[in-house]
């Protein structure tokens, strides 16, 4: 237990100071970014070369000949202009992550990255091809992109680089674009400059074969077949953890020295001969690479076998199909597996242990060689086949599958474990933010935020919608009693408990219903419940107990709130005297047209009205004859000093004798101590509500 408690905090602060690193994390993110352009290309390539030859001969009879071409095009339009797609991504989220303080504009940025990755690929130069720009130029897309940014961001802060113009009719727009043409200028020729001394002193005119070269080299310098293929499949995989696409960077190599083994192992078939050549592409594709990188099928395979995380088996669920054809961005970028240390292990270790289980079973003759190549896209066992042309390669893939998914399941329980820490620290960011704004009097705005804060709100209204649709959220009853002791109604209490985080703060509940658009759902919910719940109580024999249910100014504002009521309470058969709806007291200060309309609406059906929180410093006196309230409910700020501060004494006994006037009831809340319930008695409140009773 010791080792694993260290072993968890290693893991925490090593994920810590990897965050903390921003052009890791704007890599990570830029990538993340570009998803759903990549999953795009790959089912393109995935619809025009699956493997099937009756899957082919349909399509060409449906659609003709050229069917191909859209999603041909679509992959001109992805795939083959990758690197310039990664430059822009990255580039704009540097810049928004380091740019705010420093006032750069992120579009400018990703301008200036492109421009400058374009000058140091040297696409002027003699031989240039456009295929620098797919996947071979992703290394050199992510160095560019980088260091441009970085440097574009420093030179921008330099106040005597900045031309300032003020006019009467400038947009922001123009003064970012001023500000930004000597910190531009100076980027770009720094990286046409590197580019001319490669050519001049150092003859590399193409820098992207001089990068394919380098690691080929690195290869080739190996003598054993064996290390080649295990260093070749380390390198990707630590390429791919860092965020950078592994696959796709060391295509150039895999192309070069791996992917011509399967045409010699064909051709010596075909000659009599036996095939010797176990390192092929497709031999990593169909028996290492199995969901892409990392062998992520078996990850998920494994999160949904022990994951306990809604969130992380939701996505796992999302992922399987794309897995099923090596589609693997999804699961790396959003679990996330890139910079994740807790994945390190496995993501390394499983690829390097599949690699030597394949090789062992083809050297010793369980596995026939790989004779046919295999687009990458192939689903796992129909690769295994089609590559060997034998039902051994199946096999031996289900084998791996079962072995690879073994591996993973510790580290997943042990990043679960890992998680709930960070977890804790989200959940409380996502307060301190929640509270910050409920205090200076600002309607909170957490979904629409674009950090951790963001996400973590974004994650908890998720899971508060599929709550409220399966019934996992909760009504608790407090009730409201009198001096003498006798229960006459009680007030309904949202509670929901979260699946992870526990029981969440009910005001930020209710604020996330609200900025999700759910909050009508739930508050019909809760009317549904809540009426249901005490014509049960009644029938039990408390017949005149009131029900007090809070609603927010969004419920009122939707011209649907006053029907649904009628509906709810008729099929409940519930008095409309018995309920009696509570709204805060910026409700009725802040109230809308719409607002005063439903209210007065409220108190034409014979339905109780109730002002709650009274007294929090904003009251208008005259709101409590014009919204003709029934009961006023003390704000707690009051009730909790009211033993000790004779300015609260004051303020309660003025409210309670303008109450009385106005043939108010009151009720104080947060009545916690006898020593409070006395006080009050003594200033003229009988009623209460509160810890000291439940």
């Amino acid at each position: 237990m010791k080792i694993r408690t260290q072993l968890l905090e290693l893991f925490y602060l090593s994920d810590q100071r990897l965050n903390d690193v921003p052009m890791l994390v704007s890599i990570r993110k830029g990538l993340t970014y570009l998803i759903p352009l990549l999953l795009l290309g790959s089912f393109s390539l995935l619809i025009m070369s699956l493997p099937i030859p009756a899957y082919q001969e349909m399509m060409n009879r449906l659609f003709g000949e050229s069917w191909t071409s859209i999603p041909s095009y679509i992959r001109d339009g992805t795939f083959n202009v990758l690197s310039i797609l990664m430059v822009i991504s990255i580039s704009y989220t540097y810049a928004q992550e380091l740019g705010r303080e420093h006032n750069v504009s992120p579009t400018i940025a990703a301008s200036v990255a492109l421009a400058s990755y374009i000058a140091l690929s040297g696409i002027s130069a003699e031989g240039f091809s456009l295929t620098n720009f797919a996947a071979r130029g992703i290394f050199l897309a992510i160095v560019a992109s980088g260091l441009s940014s970085f440097l574009y961001v420093k030179l921008s802060t330099v106040g005597f680089l900045k031309i300032r113009a003020y006019t009467n009719g400038a947009d922001t727009a123009f003064s970012y674009a001023l500000a930004s043409i000597f910190p531009a200028a100076i980027t770009v020729t720094v990286f046409a400059a590197i580019s001319s001394v490669l050519t001049e002193y150092f003859h590399i005119a193409n820098i992207q074969d001089f990068i394919q070269d380098f690691f080929c080299g690195i290869f080739l310098k190996l003598d054993s077949q064996f290390l080649s293929g295990i260093l070749f499949i380390c390198m990707v995989h630590i390429l791919w953890f860092f965020g950078v696409h592994g696959s796709n960077v060391l295509e150039p190599a895999a192309q070069t020295l791996f992917a011509p083994g399967t045409e010699v192992n064909h051709a010596l078939l075909a000659s009599g001969q036996a095939p010797d050549i176990i390192f092929t592409k497709t031999f990593f594709d169909s028996f290492v690479l199995m969901g892409g990188c990392g062998s992520t099928l078996c990850l998920v395979v494994a999160l949904l076998l022990v994951g306990k995380y809604k969130n992380q088996k939701s996505l796992a669920k999302l992922s399987v199909l794309p897995l099923m054809f090596n589609i693997n961005e999804l699961i790396v970028f959003g679990l996330p597996i890139v910079l994740n240390p807790i994945f390190l292990i496995p993501f390394l270790g499983v690829p390097i242990l599949l690699t030597v289980t394949s090789f062992l079973a083809i050297s010793q003759g369980l596995v026939p060689y790989t004779i046919h190549t295999v687009e990458w896209t192939t689903p796992i066992l129909l690769s295994g086949y089609t590559a060997t042309q034998s039902i051994s390669g199946s096999i031996l893939q289900l084998f791996n599958f079962i072995l690879g998914t073994v591996c993973y399941i510790p580290f997943v329980r042990l990043s679960e474990s890992a998680s709930k820490e960070q977890l804790r620290l989200n959940l409380r960011r996502v307060y301190d933010a929640y509270r910050q704004n409920e205090e200076r009097g600002y309607p909170p705005s957490l979904l629409s935020r674009h950090d951790e804060i963001g996400n973590t709100a974004r994650f908890l209204a998720a899971d508060l919608s599929s709550d409220i649709k399966n019934g996992k959220v909760m009504l608790y009853y407090q009730p409201q009693i009198d001096y003498d002791g006798s229960v006459f109604g009680v007030e309904a209490l949202l509670r929901w408990k979260h699946d992870t985080y526990g029981f969440i703060y009910p005001p930020l509940a209710i604020s996330l219903a609200e900025e999700a658009n759910l909050i009508d759902s739930l508050g019909n919910w809760i009317f549904s419940q809540s009426c249901s719940d005490i014509r049960t109580i009644r029938q039990a024999g408390y017949e005149d107990l009131s029900l007090s249910v809070n609603v927010s100014a969004v419920q009122l504002e939707n011209e649907e709130f006053i029907p649904r009521l009628k509906e709810i309470l008729e099929k409940n058969s519930l008095s409309r005297q018995l309920l009696q709806i509570e709204i805060t007291e910026q409700i009725a200060l802040a109230g809308s047209k719409k607002i005063i309309e439903q209210i007065s609406s409220i108190k034409k059906l014979g339905i109780k009205l109730a002002m709650d929180d009274f007294g929090m410093g904003h009251s208008s006196l005259r709101y409590l004859k014009e919204y003709d309230f029934d009961t006023i409910k003390l704000d707690g700020s009051l009730v909790r000093e009211v033993a000790s501060s004779m300015n609260c004494r004051n303020i309660i006994s003025s409210i309670v004798y303008l109450s009385k006037s106005l043939n108010c009831s009151v009720i104080a809340e947060y009545v916690e101590e006898e020593e409070q319930r006395e006080a009050l008695y003594e200033l003229g409140c009988e009623r209460y509500q509160g810890y000291l009773y439940s």
